[in-house]
């Protein structure tokens, strides 16, 4: 689609015609759109936004995860990243008995029976990694609740 200038000039065109001649401004529209070979605007700006490029829907890098339990290769990632995840939040939280949470901390056991549900299926695996960076939070600082209700002093 070849326009003898862009659309933002050619509707500045259409409002100096509006303003000279006195016709409404969608006329002055469809006059400009008549001098670029179209019966009314509307139908050239439908044959230009047709034209434009459709935004690049960002492909996944991962896969799909469909089934629990998930694939060896995932639960090794996952397991690593709750790891680090965990040393994160933990500095962050500063637990009362620090020794007491890492004691109940255990990956395997968080990524295998906390991290995914079967109602959370099928889901991208690089979006289910994610999650653990932003759900272990709240896990870990629900093992050191735990932990102080382990070494709560008795009344």
């Amino acid at each position: 689609m070849d326009l003898s200038a862009p659309i933002n000039e050619l509707k500045r065109k259409a409002k100096i015609i509006s303003r000279e001649t006195g016709l409404a401004h969608s006329q002055a529209l469809d006059c400009v759109a008549g001098e670029e070979g179209y019966a009314t605007w509307s139908l050239l700006i439908r044959k230009y936004e047709d034209q434009k490029p459709n935004p690049v829907q960002s492909t996944s890098s991962g896969y799909l995860i469909e089934s629990l339990p998930v694939d060896d290769g995932y639960r090794v990632e996952a397991i690593a990243l709750a790891n680090s995840t965990f040393e994160e939040v933990f500095r962050r939280i500063e637990p009362d008995n620090p020794k007491a949470t890492r004691e109940l901390w255990n990956a395997s056991d968080y990524v295998d029976n906390h991290h995914l549900r079967n109602d959370m299926l099928p889901i991208d695996s690089e979006y289910a990694l994610s999650l653990i960076e932003v759900l272990l939070v709240h896990y870990v600082i629900d093992l050191a609740t735990k932990a102080d209700g382990l070494f709560a002093e008795p009344d």
